[in-house]
């Protein structure tokens, strides 16, 4: 038991270290972090939705969860330092910044199958490009837009809550 509560102290020191030498880094990571998270919430809220409903409801249904979903851990964990906002504001600009995002991820895909004889015949393999594509945008964007920090381009520590302070 002591073991086990060193290694997790050591990776967690680690883990602040590497933070602190690259904070935008380390932001990203948590940005893909939470997208990753959310695309299972996707398939999980499209399939369960699909029972009872057309698939294109229940396409509707999971990326709105999904987005929903992503929006209060990116404002709790990546964007925790950023300037309290009114949540429906933060909420719009990002559905809003991720709609954006989802029509970079599908165009890159698009332009790939249509302009690359390799991605027109294994169009499966655009996917992640696309995906790439569009979490740029929407990391880019919410950063810029909608969590701004006091000090947009500086480094911030990634802990302060995301709540107005009384």
């Amino acid at each position: 038991m002591e073991r086990q509560s060193r290694l997790i102290a050591g990776l967690l020191e680690r883990r602040r270290r590497l933070e602190s030498a690259f904070p935008e880094s380390a932001r990203f990571f948590r940005f893909g972090a939470v997208g990753a998270s959310g695309v299972a919430i996707d398939l999980a809220a499209t399939a369960s939705s699909s029972l009872l409903l057309h698939p294109d409801v229940a396409y509707v249904l999971g990326i709105g969860t999904a987005m929903t979903w992503n929006f209060f851990w990116n404002r709790r964990i990546t964007f925790a330092d950023a300037r309290p906002r009114p949540l429906w504001r933060q909420y719009t600009g990002f559905c809003a910044s991720c709609s954006i995002g989802a029509l970079a991820n599908w165009t890159t895909r698009t332009l790939l199958r249509r302009h690359v004889g390799f991605f027109a015949r294994q169009f499966v393999l655009a996917v992640p490009i696309g995906v790439v594509a569009g979490m740029a945008f929407n990391y880019l964007l919410c950063r810029r837009f909608v969590f701004r920090t006091e000090d947009r381009d500086g480094a911030c520590s990634p802990h302060e809550p995301n709540t107005p302070r009384r």
